[in-house]
């Protein structure tokens, strides 16, 4: 008998467990779910705000960091669709012009720079195997903006245009250097400007884009020059 009754309190207290754990765990179970679904924020009907522009969601794009994170990047958000309508020249050339990518239309220029860029400087060279900055001037405007009487030296350049302000400055114009020290201003080096103070020219380092607001460009900067038959460039550059 006595047996009998420890039997029944043994079965009593297992059947209790085991009934009472599930409730427990049930409990913290539906406690972890109510905690996971109050932390849940549903983005529904969400856009994103950059500056002025509004993206709403759904819509593919890239975003381009603007110039307080990276210098020198054109801060533009595009949607992938639009840039589908931009060749890869044109996203190479806005960043080294630190310009917007629509901006860059002139195909032919952006071919001639492409087909020239760091061509090797040679003095007295006209050809692919070693150029001068003269050379390398009068090849590209002939080339691009179709103006072929371009006298050969960088000192008569400057002698055959018309003077241009620097805030005046528009793509095609020449830009005059002296470069046999601070004193002498007699021109020396000749580039052809772009835009956003760069400009493209063959120097000893080879044909390359430099800043005129860098330390020895800004120093040694004589004027700027505009060829007479603008009009020409223009047509070229629109």
């Amino acid at each position: 008998m006595k047996n009998l009754f420890f039997l029944i309190v043994i079965a009593c207290l297992v059947t209790g467990c085991s009934t009472l754990k599930p409730a427990g765990s049930v409990g913290a179970t539906n406690r972890e779910q109510e905690q996971k679904q109050s932390s849940i924020q549903f983005l529904d009907n969400v856009s994103i705000n950059s500056g002025n522009n509004t993206l709403d969601q759904g819509k593919e794009l890239v975003n381009v960091p603007p110039k307080k994170m990276i210098s020198r990047q054109p801060a533009r958000l595009y949607y992938a669709s639009a840039i589908e309508n931009f060749s890869p020249l044109q996203f190479k050339y806005a960043i080294l012009e630190d310009a917007e990518v629509e901006d860059i239309r002139n195909e032919k220029l952006l071919e001639f720079m492409e087909d020239w860029y760091g061509t090797k400087y040679h003095f007295g060279g006209v050809a692919k195997d070693g150029i001068d900055c003269s050379a390398f001037v009068s090849t590209l405007m002939s080339g691009v903006y179709g103006i072929s009487n371009l006298p050969r030296m960088s000192r008569d350049q400057y002698a055959a245009t018309v003077r241009v302000s620097k805030k005046d400055l528009k793509e095609g114009d020449l830009v005059f250097f002296h470069t046999y020290g601070r004193k002498r201003k007699a021109v020396t080096h000749v580039g052809v400007y772009l835009r956003n103070n760069k400009f493209i020219h063959a120097s000893v380092s080879g044909v390359m884009i430099s800043d005129m607001g860098e330390g020895y460009y800004s120093t040694h900067f004589v004027g700027a020059g505009r060829i007479v038959d603008a009009g020409m460039r223009d047509a070229a550059a629109n």
